[in-house]
């Protein structure tokens, strides 16, 4: 009997001692749910950037050894300062002529933050959820993706090439604790008619000691990306709540087609006075642009954010998490959102012509020798207005129906005709114009 009450006690006190140990998640789990409500994600912001192109020059360094061998000779003749020799060495010197693109309107740049949030009444239970909301809550699993709706635009790229993933210590102390056990029993017998009492007991001491330096890899962030998709991940863990902003630079493209622009140049002298016709150069250059036959006038995305939510039923009193009583909340947060406008993606090319009443235009077109009519479209306001202002100045010296206006061989048009003052005169929307919207 004594020895099984010491066992019990020992057992007992095996099972307190073990019992106090920090490296628990938690202290006990009830049963998971499901709700929604507990945490919520916006598109915080937004920009949408030209995609950089890079036109790299020739160093010395491009060149062969007996190149720069002659290069040097001649720096050192050119810079006898030691500084500035050491520095002309990096010089970029000359562009290669293939190295040098075309301006690429279909490849955009984009930064998003997304902002992630949660509940936060912790004065009493929330009434739509039910759920007593306290401090020691947060969210310890995110999946964020976002899904494009329109065809005519995709991903192709991001910043984010690896996995980043997070370390933190969850134990580095020495715990230890002794505890003494005292059992004493007495028994009572009888032998032969005499009375007689027996007395048994028994000292025991147990005792713990913890070293711990454990630590804990988590994911930080992670993600993937398709054409239409992309996907980002993050896990948090003791006392990392994953609640905040996430910035994701991404790269977008679309399906392009040729655009051709052109350059009017020699419009003024040296003392700024308006030059002839015949003094007047074009110059085109091909650019490429989203192939969008109806423009949007805003691109929608579909938002949608996955979560786990740690809900403390017990224990939150305390700044550690090994003695919580938790329940965990399975939740989706799904919405559609503004990505970007037309004037945001559509290229900004500027013309010059009339709106009619039907809301159609009428635009300035030049016919080439061979027969062949194109739309007037200049690549920045700048270049619109002073050839309008040229123009306007041209036209009005010039008001004779048969002078024609004609640029290197080719022929200025308006509304089917050879542009004339007469034609424009009580127009009072003829100006220089966006060409898109």
């Amino acid at each position: 009997m004594v020895n099984r009450i010491i066992l019990i006690l020992a057992i007992y006190a095996i099972t307190l001692l073990s019992g106090c140990t920090t490296l628990k998640r938690f202290r006990s789990l009830t049963e998971s749910g499901t709700n929604d409500t507990l945490a919520d994600i916006d598109l915080f912001g937004f920009r949408l950037s030209q995609a950089k192109t890079w036109e790299r020059g020739k160093s010395l360094w491009d060149l062969s050894a007996d190149a720069q061998s002659q290069f040097v000779k001649i720096l050192n003749s050119r810079f006898p300062d030691n500084d500035m020799f050491l520095n002309s060495l990096s010089f970029e010197y000359f562009k290669s002529p293939e190295e040098v693109s075309t301006d690429d309107y279909s490849n955009r740049d984009l930064r998003m933050i997304f902002s992630v949030s949660r509940k936060r009444n912790y004065s009493e239970k929330d009434p739509v959820s039910g759920i007593d909301i306290t401090a020691a809550d947060r969210i310890e699993y995110l999946k964020i993706s976002l899904k494009l709706l329109d065809s005519c635009v995709m991903f192709t790229g991001w910043n984010m090439y690896s996995t980043e993933y997070g370390s933190i210590d969850i134990a580095d102390i020495s715990f230890s604790r002794t505890l003494d056990i005292n059992a004493s029993a007495t028994l009572s017998a009888k032998q032969d008619n005499a009375g007689g009492a027996v007395s048994a007991g028994g000292n025991s001491s147990v005792s713990r000691k913890e070293d711990q330096a454990i630590k804990q890899r988590y994911l930080k962030l992670n993600g993937r990306l398709n054409r239409t998709k992309i996907e980002i991940e993050e896990e948090g863990t003791r006392e990392i709540d994953l609640t905040g902003n996430i910035m994701a630079d991404v790269s977008l493209g679309y399906n392009t087609f040729p655009e051709t622009l052109t350059r009017i140049g020699g419009l003024k002298d040296s003392l700024g006075g308006f030059n002839t016709p015949d003094e007047l150069f074009l110059e085109h250059s091909l650019v490429f642009i989203p192939a969008i036959e109806d423009i949007k006038d805003t691109i929608y995305a579909v938002l949608e954010m996955d979560f786990v939510y740690r809900n403390v039923v017990g224990g939150s009193k305390t700044f550690p998490e090994w003695d919580d009583r938790v329940k965990y909340y399975e939740g989706r947060v799904k919405k559609s959102i503004p990505l970007f406008t037309a004037r945001d993606y559509v290229p900004d090319f500027y013309c010059i012509g009339s709106v009619n009443e039907d809301k159609t235009r009428d635009l300035i077109k030049v016919k080439t020798s061979a027969g062949i009519i194109y739309e007037l479209k200049f690549k920045t306001y700048s270049e619109a207005a002073a050839f309008y202002a040229w123009l306007m100045d041209f036209l009005v010296k010039n008001e004779s129906p048969g002078k024609i206006l004609k640029i290197e061989g080719q022929t200025v048009e308006f509304r089917g005709n050879d542009l004339t003052y007469r034609q424009i005169i009580d127009d009072k929307g003829f100006s220089v114009k966006s060409y898109y919207y």
